[in-house]
């Protein structure tokens, strides 16, 4: 009885997920659940951006699983306890995501760079990249079923070290600062 209203509650928070965190009933949605958690605490600062949320494994969080806020991507589960969890945000030096740049045909993987930015490495000058331009974390089996927006480029120029690459800064979609729930994407068994 009691594991049966602990899922109840899970769905229904999952049901306001979707709205609390600006999600709606969208065909990219199909098969995916949304664990609703709180944030209990947050550590954002030049080193760290990591959260601890209200939802654990018994809740169906496991590592590795997409954390969203306001329509976007705001970092992945990095561990697990049976009732809570921790979230690597994207602008954590630790954080590494696989990303595409709007209109770039070119798998890029994007590292968190401290206080509220991540970066591109690696890209060479070759490819165009403008200020402004999506950035979106790409599909990854079991995790997402299709690319969901991450951040803007911020800002893009010649590296200093090697003028044949580029410096990419993006900066979130969200204002994760001012968060106080999120919502993890649970893909559904298939």
């Amino acid at each position: 009885q009691p594991s049966r209203q602990r899922h109840r509650m899970v769905k229904t928070g999952a049901a306001k997920g979707r709205n609390a965190v600006g999600l709606h009933d969208r065909p990219v949605w199909k098969g995916v659940n949304f664990v609703l958690a709180d944030i209990i605490t947050s550590t954002i600062d030049g080193l760290h951006g990591e959260l601890v949320i209200s939802r654990g494994k018994e809740d169906g969080l496991a590592e590795n699983q997409f954390v969203l806020a306001n329509e976007s991507i705001i970092g992945t589960i990095c561990k697990v306890d049976n009732c809570t969890a921790r979230v690597r945000l994207v602008t954590d030096p630790a954080s590494q995501i696989a990303v595409k740049i709007e209109g770039l045909n070119k798998d890029i993987i994007l590292q968190g760079a401290g206080g509220d930015s991540a970066v591109v490495k690696l890209l060479p000058t070759k490819y165009r990249v403008e200020v402004g331009e999506v950035v979106y974390a790409q599909k990854k089996p079991g995790f997402l079923s299709t690319p969901v927006i991450v951040g803007t480029v911020a800002q893009c120029e010649s590296s200093k070290d090697n003028p044949l690459l580029w410096d990419i800064t993006v900066k979130p979609a969200c204002n994760i600062a001012n968060l106080t729930e999120v919502a993890v994407i649970v893909m559904n068994p298939r």
